[in-house]
């Protein structure tokens, strides 16, 4: 099957991503991030970071630099080294969290920490209710990154 034609959904959300942040982006830090604070300049940065992310596999798309990176709407499988434990989280815009359904916001601890990782890396994460080491043992990017 030709690339372009089995990689078109997956270069649509892409780029649907970029624009959005391209054209929205102050919009999304006011709802948001209303405060001009460290935390909003946080989050601008990262989003600067995560554009040129996009960028980079926009321009050479393929199934392993698609998979190689969190993105919003990746899928990612991870392994708890506390106790061993695997668990699986898709990480989604915002107004698509389910947690029940372990669809988590990027902007959410766990979701904005992850956000960018890479496949078979070791993370220390900062949550809630202390640190957790987790190991990303894959990455798939699931169409679920819908901006509207």
């Amino acid at each position: 099957m030709n690339r372009s034609i089995m990689y078109q959904g997956s270069r649509t959300q892409l780029i649907n991503q970029l624009v959005y942040f391209d054209e929205e982006k102050f919009n999304f830090l006011n709802q948001y991030f209303p405060e001009h604070n460290l935390k909003r300049s946080t989050v601008e940065q990262v989003l600067a970071v995560y554009a040129t992310t996009l960028e980079k596999i926009v321009a050479d798309l393929t199934e392993e630099n698609l998979n190689s990176v969190a993105l919003i709407g990746s899928q990612l499988e991870l392994r708890y080294l506390d106790d061993d434990s695997p668990e699986s989280y898709t990480i989604v815009f915002p107004h698509l969290a389910d947690p029940n359904n372990n669809k988590i916001s990027f902007l959410s601890p766990l979701g904005f920490q992850l956000l960018m990782a890479k496949s078979q890396e070791t993370y220390r994460l900062d949550v809630p209710s202390g640190e957790i080491r987790l190991r990303v043992e894959g990455i798939k990017f699931v169409n679920s990154g819908d901006v509207n």
